[in-house]
């Protein structure tokens, strides 16, 4: 299903950005506040899984409390019967996969730096007992200064991990 256009708990969904395994993402407007954010709509087979419904709120809020300058910002998550949602930070600048579809290969330094960033998040992360499980240029975003925050820390990997 796409959301594109809807209103969902204040959250205005705009057009469709992103698709994985385990559901849609969508930039979208949170008017209240005047940001942008990125929404996550988990697929009805994740969302009413009895792993999922039994893990989502838990480990959202662990992810929530994650505070680190390389780490995309939970803001607010919900699960609905049919669709769980999860809004994040909105990186404009897309992917590191979408920067090197649109400017090719990356310079050796920027490589660096990339690396000490997201080795940086994923410290933070793994003090806190929170493992990624989902490291690839797709869950690598970058703000406009170039920097590289971490997202998507597989909170739906558990219904896969459980079968």
């Amino acid at each position: 299903m796409d959301y594109s256009g809807q209103v969902i708990k204040g959250y205005e969904l705009h057009q469709r950005i992103g698709h994985g395994r385990f559901g849609m993402v969508y930039h979208a407007s949170q008017p209240q506040v005047g940001r942008d954010v990125a929404i996550k709509v988990f697929q009805p087979e994740f969302a009413n899984h009895p792993e999922f419904v039994r893990t989502f709120e838990t480990e959202a809020q662990l992810i929530a409390r994650l505070e680190h300058v390389y780490v995309v910002p939970l803001y607010d998550y919900w699960r609905e019967p049919d669709r769980a949602f999860i809004v994040m930070r909105w990186l404009r600048d897309g992917s590191v996969r979408d920067s090197l579809a649109r400017n090719g290969p990356w310079p050796v330094g920027a490589v660096a730096r990339m690396l000490d960033q997201i080795a940086a998040a994923l410290a933070v992360a793994h003090r806190k007992g929170i493992i990624h499980r989902d490291i690839k240029p797709d869950n690598i975003l970058l703000d406009e200064d170039g920097n590289a925050l971490l997202s998507d820390f597989g909170i739906a990997a558990t219904v896969t991990q459980s079968e």
